[in-house]
């Protein structure tokens, strides 16, 4: 390779600073999928409280009264927001040291507080679960963009830490978080004066968790615990045998609501694990979008997540694979103050995607996955049913060689068999699988 003069070496530099200058400066993902480009609307958020009522404590001797917080995204009036931070603090826990406790830790948001909602028709709903001992704005990014096109987000705080034994008490609460969640949604619907009074579609949510928050969300949808599995007996008896039985009460109607599922690498079907077997899937009828590493070594991938929804025998639902992926595919990375020790890249990055990349990708396929199940997009369908599950083996319309133009593929012809929704060069690493008694067709 023959050397540049250093004048040319010097311009050619600049040109390059440049440019990166200026893709910093433009909010626009230019690299992103088609759906991950967010909505036209601008984005308020309040927060919330859920009261979740008198529960048992997984040690199954003290009952306690539950309350816990959420945050809600929503589109609101007026031009999208500008560029600010969302703040919470975090407490440490022997299970996740802080360097101080609690510390202030924050994520990018377009979010205005306490915007009045949109006016005009009921907005449709997802709820968010977040990972053992993570937060609700870890995962604001999803929330945020939902809003932009149209939806109401509530991210719920599911307050690990509190607990001695936080995966004891996380195998307990999270469906009833959810349950409960979705009643405070229901209530404040109902109730005159109130903001979101009759402002919420609440007869299909999108129920959205990932790792232990996924646990809770197939339970919530339906799913049963298995009474001889490892997760059943890390609660005792009574308290966990609502997960193991029929639906009963409160949770059946909060599983009537639930019109879709995203679970992002799920806990819970290890075979070690032995949390569900395939007569306790059965009860999840909706439809249902897995997200997972190949290489995922928290919720396991072939024993995992993949046994698991290869399980679901009722469901229409789709596999959305990361190839060379570990477990951090749902989150942001590790805020600014966690950075720069080892256990806390690990808990929060990846080691061969890039943060932005996973993100934008997630983005894009929850749009099409939720656009297409709880508000009819039959549009969508194209984005979720490729012609080859395996991106890299899509063929293009242009010959190998040809310039890049930041286009977006359409709908796949004959021997073209790219991924709609994706730019040529960039639809790699990926696999996306579907199974369905009736499938779903553009």
């Amino acid at each position: 390779m023959t050397a540049l003069p250093f004048n040319r070496y010097a311009r050619r530099m600049r040109v390059a600073l440049v440019a990166l200058v200026v893709g910093v400066a433009n909010a626009a993902p230019i690299d992103a999928p088609e759906l991950a480009t967010p909505g036209g609307l601008a984005v308020g958020v309040m927060k919330l409280s859920v009261d979740v009522g008198r529960i048992p404590a997984p040690d199954g001797k003290v009952a306690e009264d539950r309350k816990i917080d959420a945050w809600l995204w929503y589109p609101t009036s007026g031009a999208p927001g500008t560029q600010r931070e969302l703040t919470r603090d975090i407490t440490a826990h022997a299970w996740r040291p802080l360097p101080k406790s609690p510390l202030s830790v924050s994520v990018p948001s377009v979010a205005t507080p306490e915007a009045p909602p949109l006016p005009g028709a009921r907005l449709p709903v997802v709820v968010i679960s977040h990972g053992l001992l993570n937060w609700a704005p870890m995962m604001n990014y999803l929330a945020e963009h939902l809003a932009s096109r149209g939806y109401a987000v509530l991210g719920l705080e599911h307050n690990d830490e509190a607990a001695s034994n936080p995966l004891a008490s996380a195998l307990l609460l999270r469906p009833l978080d959810d349950g409960a969640a979705l009643r405070m949604l229901q209530s404040l619907d109902a109730t005159p004066g109130h903001v979101l009074h009759q402002r919420l579609a609440l007869d299909k949510v999108g129920l959205v968790g990932y790792s232990m928050g996924g646990y809770g969300a197939l339970i919530s949808a339906g799913a049963r615990v298995a009474n001889d599995g490892m997760a059943y007996n890390y609660v005792p008896g009574g308290v966990m045998a609502r997960h193991a039985g029929p639906l009963q009460g409160e949770d059946e109607q909060a599983r009537a609501r639930i019109g879709a599922v995203v679970t992002i690498a799920p806990w819970g079907g290890q075979s070690f694990i032995g949390a569900f077997k395939p007569a306790g899937l059965a009860g999840v009828k909706v439809p249902l979008l897995a997200l997972v590493g190949d290489q995922d070594d928290i919720s396991g991938y072939a024993d995992g997540v993949r046994s698991l929804w290869e399980q679901l025998p009722a469901a229409p639902r789709w596999l959305l694979v990361y190839e060379n992926a570990r477990h951090n595919i749902a989150q942001h990375g590790a805020p600014a103050p966690l950075q720069g020790t080892f256990a806390s890249w690990t808990s929060f990055d990846e080691p061969v995607w890039r943060r932005d990349r996973i993100l934008d990708i997630n983005r894009h396929f929850i749009t099409a996955f939720l656009d297409l199940t709880l508000l009819g997009r039959a549009d969508r369908a194209v984005y979720l049913n490729p012609v080859v599950p395996r991106s890299n083996d899509g063929a293009w319309p242009e010959p190998q060689g040809t310039p890049a133009t930041g286009r977006f593929a359409g709908a796949p012809q004959g021997p073209i068999t790219h991924w709609a929704g994706f730019q040529r060069r960039w639809a790699l690493g990926l696999r996306l699988e579907q199974r369905t008694d009736t499938p779903v067709k553009p």
